[in-house]
């Protein structure tokens, strides 16, 4: 009767290591990207501000904000879907050729091209209020 308790027991925890799917790692691993990204830059004339927002189901928002010495404010915003392959995140559906950004290992979203490199820090886990 302990023989059968334990080889019972034994194939049940082997069930449920086995009904652990790779859907739940992806979700895992997607977690780091979600939240809100920035970086800004200060000059003279204007700061400019560029921020992306990393969403539930792989939506994401890109806002381009600047602010004139003036006081005078532009921005823009464009929608965007993304994916997350190893430390390389893919924005989808944007209309530039350079979208394709890294994690670092200090934890910075990383785009590199002819324009030079932009870094972005994480500055927030909450994207709620983006959406």
């Amino acid at each position: 009767m302990k023989k059968n308790l334990k080889l019972l027991t034994s194939i049940l925890v082997v069930f449920l290591f086995m009904s652990c799917s790779s859907d739940d790692d992806n979700k895992d691993k997607d977690s780091i990207l979600l939240g809100v990204w920035q970086t800004s830059e200060v000059s003279t004339e204007a700061t400019t501000t560029f921020t992306l927002v990393f969403g539930d189901n792989n939506t994401g928002l890109s806002i381009y904000a600047i602010e004139n010495n003036t006081g005078e404010q532009t921005s823009s915003l464009e929608s965007f879907n993304w994916e997350l392959n190893g430390k390389v995140v893919t924005l989808l559906d944007v209309d530039t050729s350079q979208n394709n950004y890294e994690i670092n290992d200090e934890g910075q979203l990383v785009l590199s091209g002819s324009a030079g490199v932009i870094i972005l820090e994480k500055i927030s886990e909450d994207y709620s209020s983006y959406y």
